[in-house]
């Protein structure tokens, strides 16, 4: 949640969800600090003693609605950019829908269809339906998400998909060695295996790398039993352009339809500003944001499509792309400020 004070004042307040203290800590000894941080950016981030189910992590995004401390629960007007779809069920909300604020809801993936949900699927439903009777302005990542306002009577919501910030990567490759097939991004039940093992499989001499948090703990195991499959873990968003420089084809290896968490693919993006050619499954909305160099197969024929690739005598060519401003997210976020009434 971001609350987008006074353009006079030039200050946007980001509320980050409540953490338990105890990973708070932990957190801020392992990870960096918050880099490129804007001028008149504050960042907020709530802590609570309070701990999550052990049984179930995700949980904890309806749980943590409690814990969120006076100082986000104000509605004095000014306007309000929310995202977390489980908003709506917290006591800050029924403040905020009867106040004169334009809250705006930008929906990323759609949590009704998303796997990591599905024992929170009532509160889901119940939060999105609240959300979407108050928000005065909606705007949609993707086909799936858009669809998901349209099933909550919100025929108004807009589609503004995601975006990317082609200056922060380079085309200048450093690939070596075996071909390089990489994959950026969350690791869990959107993933292929099948699809994943028939590519390693086949194509022996091809190294196949993931970079990302491992949602679903079958990957840690999975990823093991083929020697040229490796798992980077986590890698800081700072050093992503640069990882994306060895590799020699982007992959999306998701699963179609159930699977799928039904937002827009950002890595797809972030591949292209790359140079990276890139190959996909069909899922939603791939073909439809006018990319270059994005192979979209079944499932069945990215195995041969890759051992294609990597039987050229040169390595995979960078293909640049020319990126319009409408898919940067300097332009994304000035139509989230319009549409809240702020000036650009």
């Amino acid at each position: 949640m971001s609350k987008l004070l006074d353009p006079s004042q030039a200050v946007v307040e980001v509320f980050s969800r409540p953490e338990p203290v105890v990973k708070t800590v932990l957190d801020r000894v392992r990870a960096r600090p918050r880099a490129n941080d804007l001028t008149g950016v504050e960042y907020v981030d709530p802590v609570t003693l309070r701990l999550p189910a052990l049984n179930d992590r995700f949980r904890w995004w309806d749980d943590s609605l409690r814990c969120f401390p006076e100082r986000a629960r104000e509605a004095d007007g000014r306007p309000v950019v929310v995202w977390n779809p489980m908003l709506g069920r917290s006591s800050w909300w029924p403040r905020l829908s009867a106040s004169a604020a334009h809250v705006h809801l930008d929906l990323l993936d759609d949590w009704t269809v998303h796997y990591a949900f599905r024992n929170l699927r009532a509160e889901v439903e119940e939060s999105y339906g609240r959300m979407f009777a108050s928000a005065a302005t909606i705007t949609a990542n993707s086909e799936g998400t858009l669809a998901l306002a349209q099933r909550f009577g919100r025929s108004d919501a807009r589609l503004l998909p995601n975006g990317v910030d082609p200056e922060r990567f380079d085309l200048q490759s450093r690939a070596s060695g075996p071909f390089t097939v990489g994959y950026v991004g969350k690791i869990g039940e959107r993933l292929d295996l099948e699809l994943i093992a028939d590519a390693a499989r086949t194509n022996p001499a091809v190294r196949f790398v993931f970079a990302g948090p491992v949602l679903d703990g079958e990957f840690r195991s999975f990823h093991q039993t083929f020697p040229n499959i490796e798992w980077l873990g986590d890698v800081h968003y700072e050093d992503m352009p640069d990882l994306l420089r060895s590799f020699d084809v982007g992959w999306v290896p998701h699963r179609v339809g159930a699977g799928e968490v039904g937002g827009d693919v950002i890595k797809t993006y972030e591949y292209r500003a790359a140079g990276l050619p890139v190959l996909s499954t069909p899922i939603i909305g791939i073909g439809d944001r006018g990319f270059s160099a994005v192979t979209v197969l079944p499932s069945s024929e990215h195995a041969g499509w890759l051992k294609d690739a990597s039987r050229l005598e040169d390595r995979a060519q960078r293909v640049p792309e020319d990126f319009p401003q409408d898919v940067t997210w300097r332009w994304k976020t000035a139509e989230v400020l319009r549409a809240v009434g702020l000036p650009v």
